[in-house]
């Protein structure tokens, strides 16, 4: 059944806000930018990496980590997003500092408002870069998967995309949305980890060159120094195929359900992007009925295949 998602990703930042006119100042912008990312109704809207501090950069350790957000209640910059978020009647995912519930430290976490304005929950960064943990940054323990009323979504925050492990994790716990709140743009990595991983990502960056992307890596939106808001929608209902073995399910898929049923063809990376736009069928229940082979579920089938020929040639 098709689930068309509206997301909406910011490129922006402020000052540090070590004082009440700084800090004012920033959430004004910030208001200002919110407001009109929901111009376009999304379901979410991303901003970027530390989006908003209420510390001077310089600032020591412990006065950062005593300043930060304890969650669910927080402090001003989580009154401020769940004001927004229920304003809007859209998701936020924003990252900041979150204080430890323990007292040992902050975390540099991506922050999830619901509709409502109430925090669904916290991703903490998993792999904070060393100059993050020398400076008193708490390390994150795994992936997190959100579901929200249009699908499952995860996030990761700047120097987390550097690793596999993770972004495998998201893949394995069913991602279906990749939001990337970054201060780095990840360049050619994005759209590399969108197809190896094949969910849709979405970063929010300070500067340019915030994307959303479709897992096949293509851009759907992306922002400029001229258009620092960006909007794009995406069918969640979608399924990457492998070409081999399944131009005939594919084609009969499409004779019986017609316009109910989008089939892209990737050729260079021989794969169908297939969406289901029924109102009442899936693509899982689509590819089923037609026994048609998935790109992960062909791939294992070559390697179990491998085994076997390999197994043959030893003995």
């Amino acid at each position: 059944m098709a689930r068309f998602v509206g997301v909406s990703s910011v490129s922006f930042s402020t000052d540090a806000g070590e004082n009440p006119e700084k800090m004012k100042r920033a959430m004004n912008s910030w208001e200002n930018y919110i407001d009109t990312a929901a111009l376009d109704k999304p379901d979410i809207i991303l901003l970027p990496e530390i989006f908003m501090q209420n510390t001077a950069r310089s600032a020591t350790n412990e006065e950062k980590a005593e300043k930060a957000d304890l969650l669910p209640e927080g402090g001003e910059i989580t009154q401020f997003l769940s004001r927004k978020a229920k304003e809007h009647k859209a998701y936020i995912f924003a990252s900041y500092w979150r204080k430890d519930e323990n007292g040992k430290g902050r975390y540099n976490s991506a922050v999830l408002f619901d509709r409502d304005g109430k925090v669904n929950g916290a991703y903490d960064k998993v792999f904070p870069t060393i100059g993050e943990m020398e400076s008193g940054t708490i390390p994150g323990k795994e992936a997190v998967v959100f579901d929200t009323d249009f699908g499952r979504i995860g996030a990761i925050i700047c120097f987390d995309l550097n690793f596999h492990e993770l972004l495998a994790d998201y893949k394995a716990k069913g991602a279906e949305l990749l939001c990337m709140l970054s201060a780095f743009r990840g360049g050619f990595m994005v759209p590399a980890a969108a197809f190896r991983y094949q969910y849709f990502i979405a970063t929010s960056t300070p500067g340019e060159n915030s994307v959303i992307m479709d897992p096949l890596g293509r851009t759907l939106a992306e922002s400029s120094a001229y258009g620092r808001v960006i909007f794009a929608k995406m069918n969640l209902d979608s399924q990457i195929v492998h070409i081999d073995y399944n131009q005939q399910g594919v084609a009969d898929m499409k004779k019986k359900y017609q316009e109910h049923v989008s089939v892209e063809v990737a050729s260079p990376e021989a794969v169908y992007f297939v969406s289901s736009l029924h109102p009442n069928v899936s693509v899982q229940e689509m590819i089923r009925e037609f026994k048609v082979e998935t790109r992960d579920d062909y791939l294992n089938r070559a390697r179990r295949e491998r085994l076997k020929y390999l197994d043959k040639a030893n003995k």
